[in-house]
């Protein structure tokens, strides 16, 4: 038996099927599945990336990319166009292709050559020295978590809003779920949790700081202008938001236009580098605020 989900497995070429399980079944767990148009299948697991016998055809790539669709590829068209597909159970496929352009954007994604299946796991009882970041300091200002892709950002996330959403201390958490994959795990009955579910991330920041009564908002990957105007609105209003961004180093986080907002804002207490510790936990470069007011003013 293997940890890979029902709907990836049934999605699969029947002919790789078994290779890839067979690689699988000597792995503790499986955190990626990538496809690719003629070449190696490979499996990550604990941040290694394992390669399998398995080679897909273009055939077998396209049905792979219908059978994920559930037989309709154009009911996918615009997070196609994003770059994903959202299954269930918090599941993210990756799409990498030939982009059709129009009017300066994508509309559409063709000879998809690259599928990357990420397949999230339960909610370990991890970043505890994150939610006492928080709480040191009245919920007064957020913490930013940072690391290169493939760490464990969304892992930690989950954790943190079980960890701040539960226990006699419980805070109203609101998590911004636009890609359906945040929130998996999170359905115990006893968090006290809102999920924004789809919503683009600078409007469900602004749904959850003004009408929600959310005192802490959990969000993953943000960067842009339109996310920072929506944090520091929030931040004004006295919600705090725990969030990721990839970088690997204070420099280069610093040196994204949106963060620099952010932190010139005052909007994070904390910057907290993630790094891995085993298989299921993580180290954490905790460097707060006051501590760079030098380097960056």
């Amino acid at each position: 038996m293997t940890d890979i989900p029902g709907i990836v497995l049934l999605a699969l070429p029947d002919r790789v099927r078994g290779e890839i399980e067979s690689v699988a079944s000597g792995l503790s767990r499986v955190e990626e599945i990538r496809l690719h148009r003629g070449r190696r299948v490979t499996i990550t697991s604990a941040g290694r990336n394992i390669p399998t016998p398995a080679i897909l055809t273009g055939v077998e790539m396209d049905r792979t990319v219908t059978r994920l669709c559930e037989g309709s590829v154009y009911a996918f068209r615009d997070t196609i166009a994003d770059g994903y597909i959202g299954l269930r159970g918090g599941i993210r496929v990756g799409v990498c292709g030939r982009a059709a352009m129009s009017g300066g954007k994508i509309c559409g994604i063709y000879d998809i050559d690259s599928l990357i299946i990420r397949i999230p796991h339960p909610v370990p009882k991890v970043g505890k020295e994150i939610a006492e970041l928080i709480r040191e300091r009245r919920y007064t200002s957020g913490v930013l978590i940072y690391s290169p892709p493939g760490v464990g950002k969304t892992t930690l996330l989950r954790a943190l809003a079980a960890e701040l959403s539960s226990g006699r201390d419980a805070r109203r958490v609101s998590v911004v779920d636009t890609r359906g994959e945040l929130s998996c795990s999170l359905d115990n009955p006893a968090l006290c949790v809102d999920i924004l579910t789809g919503y683009p991330k600078h409007i469900g920041i602004s749904i959850a700081a003004r009408t929600l009564g959310t005192e802490v908002i959990i969000c993953d990957e943000i960067g842009n202008r339109a996310e920072a105007d929506a944090i520091c609105e929030a931040h004004n209003c006295g919600v705090p938001l725990i969030a990721t961004a990839h970088a690997g180093s204070i420099p280069e986080l610093m040196g994204k236009a949106g963060i620099s907002v952010l932190h010139r804002s005052g909007c994070f207490g904390a910057y907290v580098g993630l790094s891995r510790k085993g298989e299921f936990g993580f180290n954490y470069d905790i460097c707060k605020t006051e501590d760079l007011k030098y380097a960056y003013p």
